[in-house]
């Protein structure tokens, strides 16, 4: 779909790119900013190291074979595994309280 459009200059309507998967959801006009800063805020509240990796992990998917893409899967998850976050979100949630990550 994508292709088309770039090739032909066609312009396709909200519902068919989400069908297509060009975009993940659809909201109304007057709710796209509230919507974008509620994701963004549910983005930031989480590790920062775990969301790099795995952004870096979805983009890596795209451009490598699969083999190379579990490497480094492999690899992330084991640097996540030794972070000072992931034994923060352990304590948070035995707690019962909100995590506070630090980026390492």
């Amino acid at each position: 779909m994508a292709m088309q459009m770039v090739l032909t200059g066609e312009a396709i309507d909200a519902r068919t790119a989400q069908r297509a998967g060009l975009v993940s959801e659809i909201t109304q006009p007057e709710f796209t900013v509230d919507r974008a800063l509620s994701l963004a805020q549910s983005i930031a509240s989480k590790a920062p190291l775990a969301v790099r990796l795995a952004k870096e992990a979805l983009l890596k998917a795209m451009d490598t074979d699969l083999a190379t893409g579990l490497r480094f899967e492999r690899n992330a998850f084991t640097v996540l595994a030794a972070s000072a976050d992931r034994n923060e979100g352990i304590r948070a949630f035995q707690e019962k309280r909100a995590p506070v990550f630090t980026g390492r």
